[in-house]
């Protein structure tokens, strides 16, 4: 049976779902950094070229950040069930089939190609997640070519002169967790149009020379580690970078890539290491993770005294009532995405995603349910509180967060190895002048 996207994904609820999600996104990550969100042009046909760390969190933070309307491409799989088909295409989302999802034909995403194919012919902007799977390792993986074909293909029908390719890296600190922080970078477009004369004389060679542009593009505003031995080090020293460069919690949201250069630097510089050099790095952060881990210390609480500040208590006091409202009054929204995360995700990819999905939609109509509960009692306190419990949710996460913070660098403070750990910790960084520079 032919496969027919005869609802064209809508995107009837697309607008109202947007801001929906920026508050969802606000709430659930602690930090987001957006860089160049305003090089996607609007009224113009783009082919965003994403790479796909999670599940959902990744259209998410594009959708709300990114100004045009987009529709994006995601697992033919999920479209299976009537009501999730319609609710997919009511938020601009399309199906892609795959051979490894048990779809044997390739005509299958005829249509959907030139689905792809007409949303550019009429200035919109699609995105194609060009690793063709989820993925939270540090590189970039091998582009696939189905973003190839719509290019060249709407190229020929539409002789669109300014259809682009623009390239989009998500990078995340974990991933695979609630209050994670985010690194979002847009890159600078790449023109079709410079690639047809050569398409027109050698398909082939058109088309390696554009996936290979695509890919060296994807890895500059993306963390790439070359060789996946060197994973574990890396974290060791994104690790140590974070805790230097760790800021203010407020705003949520900042525009710029300050932070993204430097962690983009350091992975560059150990790409570049020959291997003993990565050996004696390796060595040296070994240990002082282990010598970290064994006296139960972290490492930002130890570098960062200033969060054990005695002062800091004023504030856990005067929170301490609004916090066990809102951790109360929270409670069965973050117990029932807890518990659906564990039970149904098998692959960290998706936890994050599904996490913030089964919180949002409970959430929301949770919290409405405790609103509407309210009003009948003409209570103006209970009807404040059905108002401002979201927020209080919020307030709770929050609390306990610096709550923790302050009990590991109170722990750092006081204890006698200290000093013994910044010294490993100096001469760790020194090492080369590796991390110095960077």
């Amino acid at each position: 049976m032919k496969f027919s996207l005869r609802h064209q994904s809508t995107g009837i609820i697309y607008r109202y779902i947007v801001p929906a999600g920026n508050l969802m996104l606000r709430g659930f990550m602690r930090k987001m950094y957006v860089h160049n969100r305003h090089a996607v042009p609007a009224n113009t046909p783009v082919l965003l070229a994403s790479n796909h760390p999670t599940a959902f969190v990744d259209p998410c933070m594009l959708c709300v950040f990114l100004d045009p309307p987009l529709y994006n491409m995601t697992r033919g799989d999920v479209f299976k069930k009537p009501f999730f088909r319609m609710l997919l295409e009511s938020i601009n989302m399309f199906p892609v089939f795959r051979m490894r999802d048990g779809y044997g034909s390739r005509d299958r995403n005829e249509e959907v190609f030139e689905f792809c194919r007409q949303r550019l012919a009429h200035r919109g902007v699609v995105t194609i997640y060009v690793e063709g799977e989820h993925h939270l390792e540090r590189r970039v993986r091998p582009i696939q070519k189905g973003i190839i074909r719509i290019a060249f293909g709407t190229l020929e029908q539409h002789h669109l002169d300014d259809l682009q390719i623009v390239p989009v890296g998500c990078n995340y600190v974990y991933g695979d967790r609630p209050r994670d922080e985010v690194m979002m970078n847009v890159g600078a477009p790449i023109y079709l149009r410079e690639y047809w004369v050569d398409y027109q004389r050698d398909p082939n060679g058109a088309t390696a020379r554009l996936i290979a542009d695509i890919e060296s593009r994807l890895k500059t505003i993306c963390l790439h580690i070359d060789d996946p031995a060197d994973d574990a080090l890396a974290e060791q020293l994104l690790t140590l970078m974070r805790s230097n460069m760790a800021g203010s919690l407020f705003p949520i949201v900042e525009y710029h890539n300050k932070h993204f250069e430097a962690e983009k630097s350091l992975c560059d510089r150990l790409n570049a290491l020959p291997g003993d050099e990565k050996a004696v790095l390796q060595e040296r952060a070994d240990h002082y993770f282990s010598a970290l881990a064994a006296r139960g210390l972290h490492d930002d609480a130890l570098v960062h005294p200033e969060w054990g500040a005695w002062g800091r208590l004023l504030f856990f006091a005067l929170g301490l009532a609004p916090m066990l409202l809102g951790h109360l009054g929270s409670w069965p929204v973050v117990a029932l995405a807890r518990y659906v995360t564990k039970k149904v995700v098998k692959k960290r990819e998706f936890k994050s995603s599904v996490h913030m999905g089964v919180g949002f939609l409970w959430g929301m109509l949770y919290y409405l349910l405790w609103f509407l509960a309210s009003l009948p009692t003409g209570n103006p306190w209970w009807i404040a509180l059905g108002m401002v419990l979201p927020v209080l949710g919020w307030f709770d996460m929050f609390y306990r967060e610096n709550w923790v913070r302050w009990i590991r660098a109170r722990r750092a403070l006081r204890h006698p190895d200290r000093n013994m750990l910044l010294g490993l910790r100096q001469v760790f960084q020194q090492h080369e002048t590796f991390v110095k520079r960077v």
